[in-house]
């Protein structure tokens, strides 16, 4: 119930869309809070309006059941609805919602932005990968990204701790000229803390674009050279922070503007 407790604050009406946007374990960190949701008993509808590595060929198979609905990887028209004439029936646990396999093999492609509005009104929780990032704990946005839906409540934009101190290039950093136009890291310079912090508060950074509520995922703390001071933390910028480590035995330290929490 970690990500549950340290989000819910910023989902008052207690339900809502969430978009995850970043590097470093944003499918992770989706599915987890698509876990706990389900253990609360609520429906959840995972999503991405990008690629997905495909859930079948993870190590535990698909979070949960796993639907292919080609016809919405193409805008909604209007009237189009979802559960009818689908063979889709709304359930409580887990769906996890694609378009189709993608061109790239192990990845299926998600389905066009507009149709998650309507979703909405069918699933309690309606979770959204936003972006790319080939696995790969740190990126910028390119210019068509992220593919944010409408209505979004909640952005969670995730960064992987364990890019700090590595050079910025292709093995470390996704789409690498993105990241060095907003962080002023040079190619073949070592990913700093302030860099981590450009990327963050920069307009066109990690939350470029985002409308809606924000919160930071710091993940794999676990792997990184330091731990960020409670200083550092709050020159981020963003309101609520979550210092993770969400792989074996996961942990997550909320860090808020003036009080700091802890859930285990």
């Amino acid at each position: 119930m970690i990500l549950v407790e340290a989000l819910g604050p910023l989902l008052p009406a207690g339900s809502g869309v969430v978009a995850f946007v970043g590097a470093g374990g944003k499918t992770t960190a989706m599915l987890r809070l698509a876990r706990e949701l389900e253990e609360m008993g609520r429906s959840v509808l995972v999503t991405t309006t990008t690629h997905l590595s495909d859930p079948r060929r993870e190590p535990e198979g698909p979070a949960g059941r796993l639907v292919f609905r080609p016809e919405m990887e193409s805008p909604r028209t209007a009237g189009a609805g979802f559960t009818e004439g689908t063979g889709v029936d709304v359930a409580p646990g887990i769906t996890m919602l694609v378009s189709r396999e993608a061109s790239e093999p192990g990845k299926v492609k998600g389905i066009h932005p507009s149709w998650v509005p309507s979703l909405r009104r069918s699933w309690d929780f309606v979770l959204v990968e936003a972006d790319g990032s080939r696995r790969l704990p740190l990126k910028a946005p390119g210019n068509d990204e992220p593919v944010l839906p409408p209505g979004t409540d909640l952005v969670v934009g995730v960064l992987g701790l364990d890019g700090l101190g590595k050079p910025m290039n292709v093995r470390t950093v996704h789409r690498p000229d993105c990241f060095s136009r907003v962080t002023a890291c040079e190619p073949g310079s070592t990913v700093s803390w302030e860099h981590l912090v450009s990327l963050v508060r920069h307009p066109d950074g990690l939350f470029k674009g985002a409308p809606a509520a924000r919160a930071l995922l710091l993940n794999k703390v676990d792997a990184a050279p330091f731990h960020p001071s409670r200083v550092q933390l709050a020159g981020l910028g963003v309101e609520r922070v979550l210092v993770c480590q969400l792989d074996s035995e996961p942990s997550v330290s909320l860090f808020r503007r003036e009080v700091q929490a802890s859930c285990r």
